[in-house]
């Protein structure tokens, strides 16, 4: 399992909840307990990715613009 984004905007995250479900790529929303505040920022929920084997996947349905905004680490 792999950590895909995390987002302030909740919509933003079940928006793309929705794309990779319907893509057929499993995911999983979760909320750090352990990053609550963690140098006075909130937590913010993280979308994962199920099957490590889906994450290239994944990111190509987000798109180049979205992208551009995330910071990716693997």
């Amino acid at each position: 399992m792999k950590m895909l984004f995390s987002s302030t905007d909740p919509t933003e995250i079940k928006q793309v909840r929705q794309k990779l479900s319907n893509a057929g790529i499993r995911c999983k929303l979760r909320q750090n307990p352990a990053a609550r505040d963690v140098f006075g920022a909130p937590a913010c929920p993280e979308l994962w990715v199920g099957d490590d084997e889906d994450i290239l996947k994944a990111l190509r349905l987000l798109g180049r613009s979205r992208l551009r905004q995330m910071t990716a680490v693997f």
